[in-house]
Order: C-alpha cells, then structure tokens, then sequence
C-alpha cells in the first residue's frame, strides 16, 4: 500500500529515488507505469502492474465502443509511460511527463493506498490545503461508509464498534 508523503528531487541526471516504503509496496516488481492523473489534476498518477491490472479489468468490462472507455484507455494507457527501476530504486520520469505535472526539479510523492502521485510541491501544496478546508463537508459520506462496513463485519479487529 502506497502512504505518506515524500518530498525529493531529480538528481544531475534526471533521475529520482522512488521512496523506500513505495518500492515496498511494487511487491517486488520493478516497473513503475505513470500517467496524467484520471481526475484531470495537474500531477501524475502511478503504480505497479497491480494497478495496470485493475484498470484493465476495468477497462474489459466497458464496451469497446463506449466514450468513457476510450477516455480512460487514452489517459491511462496511450498517455502512460512504463519505467523501470534501476538496481538503487531510480526510475527516470521523462521530460514530457515532468512536464504534465509542472515538475522542474523538485517533487512529492503522495501515497494514495493502490496508487500514488508525484506532484510539483507548491501545487501538491494548493491541493492539499483544498482537501483540508474540504474535510469538514465530506465527514458524513466517510462516516457512512465506516458504519455500512463496520454493520457488515468488514472492519477487523472492531467488534460493534469497540475494540476487540
């Protein structure tokens, strides 16, 4: 699972170390698949081949005919890039994706449980306020979501919402 935050930045070649933690999370792959974020925001989105194999399945249950699926199939595929780290954890982002996500030299890695993104610092910065000023209207839907999981056993170690 990708969490947390990281900042960096590209080393005189152009190259970043992917975090440690996030490595950990490839489960011992080696390939790292960016694209520009499906939320339209102005960073990259990545992960593994676990979440190229989700989107795919994701995508095979949409008619290949279908606006949606073609849209998502040019965001995560066409525009995707496959990188592969190298023995120390590097991977090097090419310049045109750099340049989706506003990255000169410095940026973030942001965890994001199956998926992480790699943002410019002062927009990661801008967006991560927006979600902080934005916590306050969005508490009920994730109160509800915990509850309806929590009713149907899908919690462990909480039983009727007391430790175990």
């Amino acid at each position: 699972m990708f969490v947390s935050t990281f900042e960096t930045s590209l080393d005189s070649k152009g190259r970043v170390s992917v975090p440690a933690s996030f490595r950990h999370a490839l489960e011992g792959g080696v390939r790292i698949f960016l694209y520009p974020a499906l939320d339209g925001a102005p960073c990259l989105e990545g992960g593994g081949d676990a979440l190229m194999m989700q989107n795919a399945k994701t995508l095979s249950r949409m008619s290949p005919t279908s606006k949606a699926r073609k849209v998502f199939l040019n965001r995560t595929v066409s525009k995707a890039v496959e990188l592969k780290l190298d023995d120390t954890g590097r991977i090097k982002i090419p310049e045109k994706h750099l340049g989706m996500a506003g990255v000169a030299k410095e940026l973030v890695f942001v965890g994001a449980m199956d998926r992480f993104y790699i943002w410019e610092p002062e927009r990661y910065a801008v967006f991560d306020a927006e979600m902080e000023e934005q916590l306050g209207d969005v508490q009920d839907a994730f109160e509800g979501s915990f509850n309806a999981a929590l009713a149907s056993g899908g919690i462990r170690g909480i039983v009727g919402g007391e430790g175990e």
